[in-house]
């Protein structure tokens, strides 16, 4: 690959970081909010580095062309071609940004196996929630902790206080289904899935994005299998989050 090729190359693989970061905000489909703004800044890098190398080789053209001579065959250390091919899928960033991950990754962990419900980040031993809104709005994930803090015999935060939560609906066995969202840990690679069984409501359409008020429904046995359960007493459709992911 020649030296003017790799320069664009840089120059933009950094402006497709740039754009999905600053100008689409797609970036959070791809990694966690808090990858950001070191993203833009490699990015930032990245563009620098090859308008700098873009400068110095047109400055230093003339100075080829001299050394080359006035034969018309000066060789020089350029690639094939066909190397200018590796520019599309850049470009491609540009126009087609790959969509956030879905219901595919969340059919693909069965109940038996979703995500371990988050720890609850408390300054004190009493977390109880406060008395208003109703409902109160509250995460897939912050729901499955507290779920799973009442199974194994701790606080019972949830019991009789009704809860708003938003996610996507996912199919479940004999017509059940889940409210869903998508955790990551670092990016997109290892999403895992924070999945809630919806009672008494019928399912959505697959993939769309709901928001349930209702009630936590204590599972049936304790020991923390992974059984969250939720009955609704109103579904409606929303809008997708700016950020998909929890």
């Amino acid at each position: 690959m020649s030296r003017a090729m790799q320069n664009l190359l840089m120059v933009l693989v950094g402006g497709a970081v740039l754009w999905i970061t600053l100008v689409t905000g797609e970036v959070v489909n791809f990694v966690k909010e808090g990858l950001r703004w070191p993203l833009v800044a490699a990015a930032a890098v990245l563009v620098v580095l090859g308008l700098a190398g873009m400068r110095r080789d047109w400055r230093d053209r003339p100075d080829e062309h001299a050394d080359s001579g006035h034969d018309g065959h000066g060789h020089g250390a350029g690639g094939p071609r066909v190397a200018w091919l590796l520019c599309l899928p850049v470009l491609a960033i540009f126009a087609i940004a790959p969509p956030e991950l879905g219901v595919f990754t969340a059919a693909r962990t069965g109940e038996s196996r979703a995500a371990a419900p988050p720890k609850i980040q408390v300054a004190e031993d009493d977390y109880a929630l406060p008395p208003s809104p109703d409902p109160y709005p509250m995460s897939v994930g912050e729901f499955m902790g507290r779920s799973f803090e009442a199974q194994i015999g701790g606080q019972v935060t949830l019991a009789d206080r009704r809860l708003e939560l938003k996610g996507f609906a996912t199919p479940g066995e004999r017509g059940a289904w889940y409210l869903t969202r998508l955790q990551m840990s670092c990016c997109a690679a290892d999403a895992m899935p924070l999945k809630v069984k919806i009672l008494d409501a019928p399912a959505p359409e697959k993939g769309s994005w709901v928001k349930v008020v209702g009630l936590w429904h204590p599972a049936g046995e304790a020991g923390g299998r992974g059984v969250y359960e939720f009955t609704a007493q109103s579904v409606t459709r929303t809008e997708k989050p700016d950020n998909p992911y929890e």
